[in-house]
């Protein structure tokens, strides 16, 4: 696949999610997104380019980052059909049906644990962070700083793995799900989780040692952080008493002229 063919199949997986349905959840973008290199894989044969157009409109569902490594290896797959005939296309294609369903399922679990589960939270910390240093150091411009902050954090990691999951599917197919697995992922997600509780008590630290009678701002960053821990990947007790604490501290400066 040339890089204009894996920039356009990319440039479509941005819109997975455009035309999501309960029935076909995420199948209508997958074969949107997969449709210029299907058209260069079956050109030579515009019904075999139809069923295949047909079959990737149908169920498919993931991680919305995930998709791009399952692109990446169905894409090798299709190409790999498309070279053979009669029964042993038959089996590819049947191969490349069963491949993408099952590497839907697999791989949303693990994505969903780290990117919605571990990065999302501390990268929402990490803007919580940067809008309470900013303003510490008298900046007018803290609720920039902090969307810039957490929008990088959580997005620098994840068009990386876009790309990386995209690249090295269409270049190694399933072994890429076994490079995958190899990796420390949980112990990143532990490490993650940590980083933000510990990014919290920061906050709380940072905000008590700010806060004034009728300063809003500092107030609503420090509740925020409580807010944040509300998310996925800290138990319900610690996300109750760190809201409670922050909702605490809001309340003592006042919000109140």
């Amino acid at each position: 696949m040339t890089p204009w063919m894996q920039a356009r199949v990319a440039g479509r997986l941005l819109l997975l999610q455009a035309r999501w349905d309960t029935s076909r959840m995420q199948g209508t973008g997958f074969a949107y997104a997969l449709d210029p290199w299907l058209s260069v894989c079956w050109a030579a044969e515009p019904q075999a380019l139809a069923d295949a157009r047909r079959r990737h409109l149908e169920y498919f569902n993931t991680h919305p980052i995930a998709a791009w490594l399952a692109a990446g290896i169905v894409c090798r797959q299709e190409a790999a059909a498309a070279a053979l005939t009669g029964p042993a296309r038959d089996a590819a294609i049947a191969r490349v049906r069963s491949l993408k369903t099952g590497l839907g399922a697999s791989l949303a679990g693990l994505y969903d644990s780290f990117f919605w589960g571990a990065l999302r939270p501390a990268s929402a910390l990490a803007g919580v962070l940067a809008a309470q240093a900013a303003y510490h150091l008298g900046s007018p411009y803290a609720p920039a700083w902090a969307a810039g902050a957490a929008l990088a954090a959580y997005n620098v990691p994840a068009f990386a793995a876009r790309a990386y999951g995209l690249r090295r599917g269409l270049r190694v197919g399933e072994r890429a799900v076994l490079e995958l697995t190899a990796l420390p992922v949980q112990s990143w997600i532990i490490g993650l989780r940590r980083a933000a509780v510990g990014g919290a008590l920061a906050s709380f630290g940072i905000g008590a040692g700010l806060l004034g009678v009728g300063d809003r701002l500092t107030a609503a960053l420090t509740f925020a952080a409580g807010l944040v821990l509300t998310w996925r990947g800290v138990s319900p007790l610690a996300q109750l008493g760190f809201a409670g604490l922050g909702g605490m501290a809001a309340g003592l400066t006042g919000l109140r002229p």
